[in-house]
């Protein structure tokens, strides 16, 4: 399963461990000054539940893509849990696999080369076709052509050889491995099934055996295979990605229309096949863009938006104090995601770790989690979720330290020798100044902390600016690693890590998800040894020793894991507050009769 890039929020699908198994009861976020209280899971409130109504959730941006294949951007990620469905789903109180599509767990060969999946016979498409074992071979062949733009999942299926029906059966799928990785079962049970018919009408992709996928993904030479090249163009088109026509699933909800800059809406599926299970009780679910946060919040008090997340923390904790007196409640969430400044490694600035120490070195992190984020934050010092039982916890927390910071900028040659206050070297025969830009995306609460840090890097010779970007100009800087610096997040998922999407050098190259172009050859191994442990016991010490390796290399300065802050609307029952995927499940969320507002 990807991490979801949260450059906005940014985030594709990584993964962790949490140390228990969902929140049954109120828990604290600590750190040495404060501890926060965690809005609990509360048992379901559905005896009562009427359909009806809608949900207005704000968005800061427009998504970036809404089919599934080529998206890996968080609000298109949320949007689509709505829509699309897989084989399987995580359990969101027990982060355990369950069946879904699929009618049972996936029967595994004892070498871990295959997966045979049974599907249900009775699952269907929002157009009231049948889902069968076409769609989901056609899924994986959509990603795996190396022309589609799924660089963020592809890695993810680099070891899936080929996909077959067992016996002619078209409801029993047989997935091969061309090696044997740890999460295949999490891959592919969890992929998001898109509708062959509707994408292949022409049944084109029956031509793409899979020695020539694997030959394409070989090759540079794309006119070899004009075929694959055309399809490929086809699924990456915005005309595909923003389409009712394209974009049908399986999911309780079907998407209706997109405004640019203005919203996306979801309407109840009322052919959705599995209401037993999984509820879709509101008639429309609307993400209404609002760029100015001020705005956001004045139209959650107004009521023209019932449920936000509120960016900046000075709007939750002291802006809005009496929240009854506009209908509205606040939940603070737990949810596994970090943030950290990345450093582009290909800039001659960064190029050095002594450098990058130095930058380490010159941040107060506590200072800031003390003024911006009123202590609601753990400082980190790795990828790993903090709570996950697979975090290295023997790296010592990194101190504010101006001199130490001072001197290895000093020994890394960075020094002022004309005295205007910058720091220069010589690079490649000329004097080039200690100067670069961090990027941002229009985010209130990001800007503040930049400028913090900004005024922190002029202490110790550095001049940094700052540029803010609108999100998909901003997206599109980060995947063509066109930038300096950035302050940047990773939401993470409850399935077992494997950070070989964020951090492996493969990773690194063309869009995929290795942003700050890190590259270091001991940690590859240790991640490609990762891929092929089953033993957690094996895998911890892997993670341990790899996490040291980045820890050490300081490619990017690891900052902290916060707290989720949300405003909804109290006239919503059944508003059950999960860490993982969506803290707020829309689906399950209903409105009595009485206080309906829309329909």
């Amino acid at each position: 399963m990807r991490r979801i890039n949260i450059l906005i929020a940014l985030v594709l699908l990584g993964a962790i461990t949490l140390s228990s198994c969902g929140r049954k009861k109120t828990e604290t976020v600590e750190n040495k000054n404060s501890i926060k209280v965690v809005t609990p899971l509360d048992p379901p409130d559905t005896k009562e539940a009427v359909n009806g109504d809608w949900v207005i959730k704000h968005e800061m941006a427009d998504a970036e893509k809404l089919l599934p294949t080529v998206t890996n951007d968080a609000t298109a990620s949320e949007i689509d849990d709505l829509i699309y469905e897989g084989l399987l789903i995580t359990n969101r109180e027990t982060y355990q696999l369950e069946p879904l599509i699929a009618k049972e767990l996936p029967t595994l060969s004892d070498d871990h080369m295959s997966y045979t999946f049974t599907l249900r016979e009775d699952v269907t498409f929002s157009d009231g076709t049948p889902c069968t074992g076409e769609d989901v071979i056609f899924t994986i062949k959509s990603i795996k052509v190396p022309f589609v733009d799924a660089q963020s999942l592809r890695n993810y299926f680099d070891d899936v050889k080929s996909a077959e029906f067992v016996d002619g059966n078209k409801y029993k799928v047989k997935i091969n491995m061309s090696k044997p990785y740890f999460r295949a079962i999490y891959s592919l049970g969890e992929m998001k099934i898109t509708p062959k018919k509707v994408l292949d009408p022409e049944n084109v992709t029956d031509k793409f055996t899979w020695d020539m996928i694997a030959d394409a993904q070989k090759t540079v030479d794309n006119k070899k295979y004009a075929d694959m090249q055309k399809f490929a163009d086809f699924i990456n088109s915005q005309e595909v990605a923003r389409s009712a026509k394209y974009l049908v699933a399986t999911g309780p909800y079907k998407f209706e229309k997109w405004t640019t800059g203005q919203a996306i809406n979801l309407v109840r599926n009322d052919k959705y096949w599995n209401k037993s299970r999984t509820p879709n009780y509101a008639n429309k679910i609307v993400y209404k863009i609002i760029q100015d946060q001020n705005a956001a919040v004045v139209a959650a008090k107004n009521k023209e938006v019932d449920y936000m997340f509120v960016i900046q923390p000075a709007d939750f904790y002291t802006g809005v104090t009496n929240p009854e007196q506009f209908n509205i409640k606040k939940a603070i969430v737990l949810e596994p995601s970090y943030v950290y400044i990345s450093w582009n490694n290909l800039r001659p600035f960064f190029k050095d770790k002594k450098v990058r120490w130095a930058l380490s070195y010159a941040i107060n992190r506590q200072e800031i989690i003390d003024k911006i984020l009123f202590s609601a934050a753990v400082p980190i010092q790795s990828h790993i979720f903090y709570k996950s039982k697979f975090i290295n916890d023997k790296l010592p927390q990194i101190p504010y330290d101006i001199e130490k910071s001072k001197q290895l900028l000093d020994e890394a040659g960075w020094k002022d020798s004309d005295g205007d206050g910058i720091r220069d070297k010589m690079i490649d025969g000329k004097k080039v100044d200690f100067k670069f830009t961090f990027m941002n995306n229009n985010n209130p609460k990001r800007k503040k902390v930049m400028l913090i840090v900004i005024e922190a890097l002029k202490q110790i010779g550095i001049q940094a600016d700052l540029q803010e970007y609108e999100w998909s100009v901003f997206l599109d800087k980060t995947k063509k690693h066109d930038y300096d610096a950035s302050y940047s997040s990773w939401q993470l998922t409850v399935t077992p890590d494997d950070p070989y999407q964020i951090w492996h050098s493969s990773q690194a190259e063309g869009e995929g998800s290795n942003h700050i172009s890190y590259k270091n050859p001991e940690a590859d191994k240790l991640l490609e040894e990762n891929r092929i442990t089953f033993d957690d016991v094996k895998r911890k010490e892997i993670l341990d020793k790899w996490q040291q390796i980045v820890y050490d290399d300081q490619p990017v300065t690891f900052m902290w894991t916060e707290t989720s802050r949300y405003f909804y609307s109290d006239r919503f029952r059944n508003t059950r507050w999960y860490s993982y995927p969506s803290s707020g499940l829309l689906n399950e969320w209903w409105t009595p009769t009485t206080l309906q507002r829309y329909q």
